[in-house]
């Protein structure tokens, strides 16, 4: 669910987009509701955008505070507005910097991030979108290499990626000593092949816990577990 015009508004937040190259989108907001936030009190959210996670973050967790990193200026001066303009300003903390780059003076209880995963084949003119969706500038194995390094022993990494990058996401948390702990095949109607994963890793080996999230019945007749998943955000849900 896509709606691109320079407000998207939420039940308890608003979010401005003019400045930002990309919109509230569908996978932004299904990460941010299916997150796992229960043991989590400090959260980073990398490459925040409109902030639209973490403010999702911060009104699903009222103990945790949240970072939230952006490289690209115009859209980390969009996402500063936006958390301060929320009932949770003093809990949301936006930082301008390369992911690459930060060196923060602590570890985190949950990593959370909305990743750029297009190749260098679909790089296009516009440098703000380019950061934002293609992953020349940050790989996925550079993230999770160094989500992990700045990760609690009990903490956990979530993402939301392609579905076909499962198996290059199973080479990275492998080599990485990490494990697949929880995983969520989204599709977006009975007859739609399965094209997102929401996936949940960690230090910790479990058992997989694996589910499904279809969210059309057909155009526009949500399903309940996605209303029933998106009901504290979505206005009409």
């Amino acid at each position: 669910m896509s709606v691109y015009k320079d407000f998207f508004r939420f039940k308890q937040f608003t979010i401005a987009q003019e400045q930002t190259a990309m919109k509230v989108g569908t996978d932004g907001v299904l990460l941010g509701a299916w997150a796992d936030l229960k043991t989590a009190y400090n959260i980073l959210d990398i490459g925040t955008g409109t902030g639209l996670i973490a403010l999702m973050c911060a009104q699903r967790q009222s103990l945790a505070k949240i970072d939230a990193i952006e490289i690209e200026p115009s859209a980390a001066h969009q996402a500063y507005k936006n958390f301060i303009n929320s009932n949770w300003s003093e809990r949301l903390h936006l930082i301008q910097i390369d992911f690459k780059m930060f060196s923060p003076q602590k570890q985190y209880d949950v990593i959370i991030s909305n990743p750029p995963y297009f190749d260098e084949k679909t790089l296009n003119r516009n440098k703000q979108r380019d950061l934002a969706r293609h992953n020349h500038h940050l790989s996925l194995e550079v993230l999770i290499n160094r989500a992990k390094k700045i990760l609690k022993p009990n903490g956990n990494i979530q993402l939301i990626l392609p579905a076909d990058k499962l198996k290059y996401l199973k080479q990275i948390y492998q080599q990485e000593q990490l494990y697949l702990n929880k995983i969520c095949y989204v599709q977006g109607h009975a007859n739609a092949k399965i094209k997102r994963i929401l996936v949940k890793i960690s230090r910790i080996e479990t058992a997989l816990k694996e589910e499904k999230l279809l969210i059309e019945h057909s155009r526009h007749r949500y399903t309940n577990e996605y209303i029933n998943l998106t009901r504290d955000f979505y206005l009409k849900m």
